[in-house]
């Protein structure tokens, strides 16, 4: 069945996840956790996937693909529901600006998404990040009005590795899980595929995971989005 609707993970695959998060946990971290040491608030950054050696997060860490809960799970074990609300309001509210703040793209969007629309495809994003920080980081790269629906952990009963998200999108823009593209760079993104039963599962370079992370669970490994025009029209 031909591909009518193509559906992008955000962090790694169109906004620059080293460059961006690790920035802004850090400081967020910093502050979070003014009353610990320097030691204790790096144990903390490290428990939950950051790699001192690299930099970046480590492929497949709860930083790289989990959502706000899974973080606040490593962070803060011993809080009960209230207190776990109050988290999530911390994180996905209190410092939804610091994504904006450090945000950085992997490359100029609109011209790659331009071109898929050019392809008549339909667009998408699915992020285990919240939907309005999503929407908040596309508008400020310029490229929201292009996507057809902006999906987070909070829009779907389910999170990725859960195909629910692209049977949010397939269902939004009247097509079938089968004639959908997943794009991501992270495993999870492979296993959403799987899930719905996506057409395609297609991973990219561009953020957390090696060659050998994805080629498992992908039909096609590419370096990044601006490949992915051309991919298609090959498949046809």
């Amino acid at each position: 069945m031909a591909i009518k609707g193509v559906l992008f993970d955000k962090d790694g695959t169109l906004i620059d996840v080293t460059g961006t998060w690790v920035p802004a946990y850090k400081q967020l971290l910093a502050e979070v956790f003014a009353d610990r040491s320097p030691n204790e608030i790096e144990a903390k950054f490290m428990a939950a996937g950051y790699d001192p050696v690299t930099g970046a997060f480590r492929a497949g860490s709860v930083l790289a693909q989990g959502t706000t809960r899974d973080i606040i799970g490593i962070w803060w074990p011993e809080l009960d529901a209230p207190g776990i609300a109050q988290k999530m309001k911390l994180l996905d509210v209190d410092y939804r600006d610091l994504g904006v703040k450090h945000l950085k793209p992997l490359m100029p969007l609109r011209p790659v998404l331009q071109e898929l629309h050019a392809l008549k495809l339909r667009l998408g994003v699915a992020t285990n990040d919240t939907a309005a920080s999503a929407v908040l980081h596309m508008r400020a790269l310029d490229a929201a009005d292009l996507f057809d629906i902006i999906l987070g952990a909070d829009s779907v009963a389910r999170p990725k590795p859960s195909g629910d998200m692209i049977h949010a999108f397939a269902d939004a823009i009247g097509i079938g899980a089968s004639e959908v593209a997943m794009v991501g760079d992270n495993p999870h993104d492979m296993e959403t595929a799987h899930d719905a039963g996506a057409g395609l599962a297609i991973g990219v370079l561009s953020g957390n995971s090696a060659h050998d992370h994805l080629a498992p669970l992908a039909d096609h490994v590419i370096d990044s989005i601006s490949e992915l025009p051309a991919l298609l029209r090959k498949l046809g």
